[in-house]
């Protein structure tokens, strides 16, 4: 499997290239193309998520945890104190950081069901329904973040299968399609779990319609072949 340097590496320069694209055509504005290369970034690393002393782990559980943490503050009644916000903040932090985290990596194996196709799509579309309903973004931003964190996910998992083979000795290691596979065969119940909860996401996701049609018409790419070189 290919080491988190190179999983960052890689997910950090395919994002911020098609933010770049996406920003130039005037597809979003300079704050969302940012966003973009973030969330595509952190697609790059989610697959290792499971990994429980690793750094994808650790940094993904912290950012939830700030996130959940300001998304607790902001959401309280203003008649609180300020050292109770501090303490609504910092219980919210530590309880997805190391209680949730617990409980996550008791329930998962590395290269599971996380470490699957089904799983990037669960991802893509929570994402998604997170950036319309919690961050205000409309139809069309959503999908693309959703889009951007599916782009990253799934070069994870090719980069993975590309580190499965030894091209210097030619043979391939035993962990070889375990990688990029559309669901964990070996946990039917997770699995199964999974794919319940990816349509129950699906449901609180955004009109798709706005997204669709910009990608399926021929006046986008002609602006982007307008602009792509000097």
């Amino acid at each position: 499997m290919a080491n988190f340097h190179t999983h960052l590496t890689w997910a950090a320069a395919g994002s911020g290239l098609l933010s770049v694209l996406c920003l130039q055509v005037g597809l979003v504005s300079q704050q969302d193309a940012l966003m973009l290369a973030l969330v595509g970034t952190i697609g790059g690393i989610l697959p290792d998520v499971d990994l429980q002393h690793a750094y994808p782990s650790r940094i993904m559980f912290s950012m939830l945890g700030i996130f959940v943490a300001f998304l607790m503050v902001f959401s309280v009644k203003n008649e609180m104190s300020i050292s109770e916000l501090w303490l609504v903040g910092i219980g919210a932090f530590l309880s997805i950081r190391f209680v949730f985290w617990q409980v996550f990596h008791k329930y998962t194996t590395h290269r599971g069901s996380i470490h699957s196709i089904l799983a990037a799509l669960f991802a893509t579309f929570s994402t998604t329904a997170v950036s319309y309903h919690l961050l205000g973004k409309n139809d069309f931003t959503a999908w693309l973040l959703g889009l951007f964190l599916f782009l990253g996910f799934i070069l994870h998992l090719i980069l993975d299968e590309i580190y499965s083979v030894d091209f210097m000795n030619y043979r391939i290691k035993r962990s070889f399609g375990s990688a990029l596979k559309l669901f964990d065969g070996k946990k039917p119940a997770k699995s199964l779990f999974m794919l319940g909860m990816t349509f129950l996401v699906w449901f609180a996701t955004p009109s798709e319609q706005r997204f669709w049609d910009t990608f399926t018409s021929p006046q986008t790419y002609q602006i982007i072949n307008g602009r792509l070189l000097p």
